[in-house]
């Protein structure tokens, strides 16, 4: 449990410093290449909270944790792109960006109990196999 916790808070933190990295460093890290993929940022959004949805609901050992969890992503979601329109930050602060945050986290409450099997869906975290003791 403690790994869980300690990757979910770390990821948490990750989030945060790729949210809020300013502008000029974002431009810089992606170069000139002319490459461009429509509507990667979204998948990228959406793909970090899908993580940020599963490290916490492996790490919380509360029931009906998944709560918890979308409260949590909704709140982190509105923080980092509030945090994006800071002058210092200077990114786009996107209604659209937020969206697809959220889209992430409820996309991966619903792929938690696929990965992490039937025993999760009842907020043990364990597996039915180890629950019966088998």
């Amino acid at each position: 449990m403690r790994f869980w916790r300690s990757a979910a808070y770390a990821w948490t933190l990750l989030i945060v410093v790729l949210c809020w990295m300013p502008k000029t460093v974002v431009s810089q890290a992606g170069g000139e290449s002319g490459f461009m993929i429509p509507h990667l940022d979204k998948v990228i959004h959406s793909g970090i909270f899908l993580v940020f949805a599963i490290l916490w609901m492996k790490a919380s050992p509360m029931p009906k944790r998944w709560i918890t969890v979308l409260a949590a992503g909704l709140v982190l979601a509105i923080v980092t792109e509030v945090g994006q329109a800071c002058p210092i930050v200077n990114r786009d602060c996107g209604l659209d960006d937020g969206l697809f945050d959220v889209l992430g986290v409820v996309v991966g409450l619903a792929a938690y109990p696929w990965i992490f099997g039937r025993g999760a869906r009842r907020g043990s975290g364990v597996p039915d196999a180890q629950a019966r003791g088998a």
